[in-house]
C-alpha cells in the first residue's frame, strides 16, 4: 500500500510540472485564460500529493471516507494545494485557503466554455480571467509545487501512529464540525495555547466531546418527554420494530455509532438490510401513552435515517424489491427464466455503505426535528411520511411514483416556509429553492436541472422513478442543511452558557 501512495504521489508532482511547462509554453500575457486554467489544474495535483502525503505521515491510519471524497472535489484539492494540517494547522490559513479555492473554482467554471445563453453586453468567457489573475495562480502553482518536492516523502515505516492528527483531519473534513473548529472561540484558544498546534488540538477534542455530551443530554431530555424529572426516572418499557432497507448495506460498527448516542432508541444489527429498532421508555411515560409515542417516535427516527443518508429504509420490504411472480417459464425449451419487470429503485446496485457520515446527519437531524411540537413538525413530516409509505406500496402492478414525489415536494415546501420564509407561491418558490441550494450547488445549470424535477410533472427526459428518486432526495438534502444549522447553533449557545459562567 505504502509503495502505491508513494508512487502516485510522485506522479501527482510530474504532472504538475508537465502542465505548468505546457502552462509556460502557452504563454501566460499571450493567453492569460489557458495559463490559469491550466495552473489550477497543477494545484489540484499538488493538492492531491499532499493527501497523500498526509495519508502516509499517519500510516495509512486515515480511514479512506475523507480521502476518496477529497480526491473527487476540485474545491478540496485546491485547498489541500495551499493548506495541509502536515504543514500547519493554522486555523487562519485554513480559512484563506478555503476562500480562494472556492473563487478560484468558480472563475474556473465561469470561463472555462462560452455561455450560449449570455446576453450581448456581458463579458466573454476568456477574458473573465485577468492577467493578475492568470500570474497570481501560475506562481503560487509554481511556489506550492517546489514546496511539496521539498518535503520529501513521508518514510511510512518511521510515522508515529497520532490519534490526534487521524481526529483532526476526519473533524475538518465535516463540514458541520469543522465550522466549530474554525469558529472564533477556538482560533481565540489557538492564539491563547501560542499556536503550539498540538496543544490546540489536544483542547479542541476535549472541547469537541464536551459539547456533543451536552447536546446529548438535551436530546435526551427531549425525548424522555413527558418528564417529572428524567434523573429520577427508570426504564420500563421497551418495543421493537423491524426495518428494511434497500438502498444501503448496513454494518454493526456504524449503526453502534447511533447507538451511544442515542440510549433509547437502538438500531441492533440484524442482516445487511434490515436491523430492530429498540425503544425504551421511562417510568414517567404512562402505558396508554405507549403505542402512540411508539409510533412517534419509531417515525422520526427512521425519517432522520432517511433524510442523513438520503437513501430509504421502512418497516416493511419495499413493493418494488418484493419478487412479483413465483414462477415464469419457457414452455418450449422448458426452462425456468429470471424474471423481474420491475426497475430497482436504485438499478442494480445499493447506494453503498451506510456510514459514519449518515448517522451524523441523522443524529443532527433528531436534535433539530425531535424538539418541534407536533403543530410544527406536521406539515414538514407527515407527507415525508407519505412519500415513504407510497413508495413501499408501489410496485409492477400499480405505482405511486408520482404521488410520492410530491409528497416530498410537499414536505419540501413546508420545510421552507418553516425555514426560508416561503409565501407558498408557485411564483416565488423558484428564487426560495436557489437561495436554499445555491450554497452546496453553485452551478445554476446544476440547480435549474434539479428544479424541474421539483415543478409540474417532473423532468420530462426522466422516468418518473428517477424523478422520485432526486425530489426525495432534494428534501433530504434541504432537511440536512437545516439540521447542521441547527446542530452550530446548539453548539453556539452551549459556549455561549460556559462563558456566562465563568
Amino acid at each position: 500500500m505504502s509503495e502505491k501512495l508513494i508512487r502516485n504521489r510522485q506522479l501527482c508532482l510530474d504532472h504538475a510540472q508537465e502542465v505548468l511547462d505546457a502552462a509556460k509554453r502557452v504563454g501566460v500575457g499571450d493567453f492569460p485564460f489557458i495559463a490559469y486554467h491550466l495552473s489550477l489544474v497543477a494545484l489540484e495535483e499538488v493538492g492531491k500529493a499532499s493527501m497523500i502525503a498526509a495519508q502516509l505521515a499517519t500510516g495509512n491510519k486515515i480511514e479512506n471516507t475523507w480521502i476518496d471524497k477529497s480526491l473527487e472535489d476540485h474545491v478540496r484539492k485546491l485547498q489541500w494545494a495551499l493548506w495541509s494540517p502536515t504543514k500547519s494547522i493554522d486555523p487562519i490559513e485554513f480559512k484563506n485557503a478555503r476562500e480562494y479555492a472556492r473563487k478560484a473554482h468558480a472563475l474556473r467554471l465561469d470561463s472555462l466554455y462560452v455561455n450560449a445563453k449570455a446576453e450581448v453586453d456581458d463579458t466573454p468567457a476568456r477574458e473573465l480571467v485577468s492577467l493578475e489573475e492568470a500570474k497570481q495562480a501560475f506562481d503560487m502553482a509554481v511556489t506550492r509545487l517546489d514546496y511539496e518536492r521539498s518535503r520529501g516523502t513521508p518514510d511510512p515505516e518511521a510515522h508515529d501512529t497520532d490519534d490526534l492528527l487521524n481526529w483532526f483531519l476526519t473533524t475538518v473534513d465535516d463540514p458541520a464540525q469543522s465550522r466549530q473548529l474554525f469558529s472564533k472561540s477556538f482560533i481565540d484558544r489557538y492564539h491563547e495555547l501560542g499556536k503550539d498546534a498540538r496543544d490546540w488540538i489536544t483542547w479542541a477534542r476535549e472541547e469537541v466531546l464536551r459539547r456533543e455530551a451536552e447536546a446529548q443530554a438535551f436530546l435526551d431530555a427531549e425525548l424522555a418527554k413527558p418528564s417529572v424529572s428524567v434523573d429520577h426516572a427508570k426504564p420500563k418499557w421497551r418495543t421493537k420494530i423491524t426495518v428494511y432497507t434497500p438502498s444501503h448495506s448496513l454494518r454493526k460498527k456504524v449503526l453502534n455509532r447511533w447507538n451511544s448516542k442515542m440510549g433509547s432508541a437502538q438500531l441492533l444489527w440484524e442482516k445487511k438490510d434490515q436491523f430492530t429498532l429498540q425503544l425504551t421508555f421511562r417510568d414517567n411515560a404512562q402505558l396508554s401513552e405507549l403505542a402512540s409515542r411508539s409510533i412517534h417516535l419509531s417515525k422520526l427516527v427512521v425519517a432522520c435515517l432517511n433524510i442523513g443518508s438520503t437513501g430509504y429504509f421502512w418497516f416493511e420490504r419495499a413493493g418494488f424489491e418484493r419478487q412479483m411472480f413465483s414462477d415464469v417459464r419457457d414452455l418450449e425449451n422448458k426452462k425456468r427464466l429470471k424474471f423481474d419487470p420491475q426497475e430497482g429503485f436504485w438499478g442494480d446496485e445499493r447506494a453503498g455503505a451506510l456510514k459514519d457520515e449518515h448517522i451524523n446527519y441523522a443524529i443532527h437531524c433528531m436534535m433539530t426535528f425531535a424538539p418541534l411540537a407536533e403543530a410544527d413538525a406536521a406539515p414538514i413530516f407527515r407527507p415525508y411520511y407519505d412519500g415513504l409509505a407510497l413508495m413501499a406500496k408501489s410496485d409492477s402492478f400499480y405505482s405511486f411514483e408520482s404521488m410520492a414525489r410530491k409528497a416530498f415536494i410537499a414536505s419540501l415546501g413546508a420545510a421552507f416556509a418553516r425555514y426560508e420564509g416561503w409565501d407558498g407561491k408557485d411564483e416565488s418558490f423558484s428564487s426560495c429553492y436557489n437561495a436554499a441550494f445555491t450554497p452546496i450547488m453553485a452551478e445554476q445549470e446544476h440547480r435549474d436541472q434539479m428544479l424541474r424535477v421539483l415543478t409540474g410533472e417532473g423532468d420530462p427526459n426522466e422516468s418518473p422513478l428517477a424523478n422520485l428518486r432526486s425530489a426525495k432526495q432534494m428534501a433530504d438534502l434541504y432537511l440536512i442543511l437545516v439540521g447542521q444549522h441547527n446542530w452550530s447553533k446548539i453548539l453556539e449557545q452551549n459556549e455561549g452558557t460556559e462563558l456566562r459562567t465563568k
